[in-house]
């Protein structure tokens, strides 16, 4: 099916990739096809949005692009800014006036263009998210079905956090926060969670790494307030085997 085709070569999502099949702006083999339903042989046919070549051949959609980046403060993890959306806890502003990862990219894409004046670059989107405020490794990808094993919490991939406390956290607090709590209406409770105090690694004091495999919204935030830790900042360091 063509619709499912264009989601799939990451155009556009499902919906948006059947728009643009009933505005007539996608061809295959040259032909203008108005139909989502369309049969297409994505090793044969030749797939094409606004005159450029989405799809010309197998190595085409065998080779996905695979991103580690160093996420800075300030940016937030969506494809388009939401004017209407209204900010979440702990984040200054909302959609319109945040800063999006996929800025970060522009250079890259610029260049995508030039070395494939034909084509539209490919859609990236990020395994996952980390709020505005938070800061470290993030994984951008055109790999839909390998994101969703990194993402999903049934892969069990562990995220390693990197918690700055406004104060040196108390033993009591260290285990109320690896005891678990509530987040999103759902229990949780952390792979691990300790004191970085002794680490002789040149870092500031009051760090706690938290590693958690579930990956909900704000998770290591909310564990850190619900233990009556102030999470002063909060980093990134690990996804996997990946490390920063």
């Amino acid at each position: 099916r063509l619709g499912k085709a264009l989601a799939q070569l990451g155009v556009a999502s499902r919906r948006a990739s059947e728009d643009l099949i009933f505005a007539g702006r996608v061809a295959v083999n040259g032909v203008v096809v108005t139909a989502p339903q369309h049969h297409v042989v994505l090793a044969d046919d030749v797939v094409a949005v606004d005159g450029k070549v989405i799809q010309g051949g197998v190595e085409e959609t065998r080779e996905h692009l695979y991103f580690l980046l160093n996420k800075p403060k300030g940016y937030i993890c969506a494809n388009a800014k939401s004017p209407n959306k209204p900010p979440g806890k702990g984040e200054r502003g909302g959609g319109a006036s945040g800063k999006l990862v996929m800025d970060l990219f522009d250079e890259w894409k610029a260049a995508w263009r030039k070395k494939h004046p034909k084509r539209l670059p490919p859609r990236l989107f990020t395994v996952g998210r980390l709020d505005v405020n938070t800061t470290g490794m993030l994984l951008v990808t055109t790999d839909g079905q390998w994101c969703q094993r990194v993402a999903h919490p049934k892969s069990e991939v562990v995220k390693s956090y990197v918690l700055t406390a406004s104060a040196r956290p108390t033993k009591a607090q260290i285990r109320a926060m690896a005891a678990g709590a509530e987040v999103d209406g759902a229990f949780v409770k952390p792979v691990n969670v300790r004191s970085m105090d002794n680490d002789r690694d040149g870092g500031p004091p009051n760090r706690v790494l938290v590693e958690v495999v579930d990956g909900r919204n704000r998770e290591v935030r909310q564990l850190a307030s619900s233990a009556g830790v102030d999470c002063k900042k909060l980093k990134r360091v690990r996804v996997g085997g990946l490390r920063m």
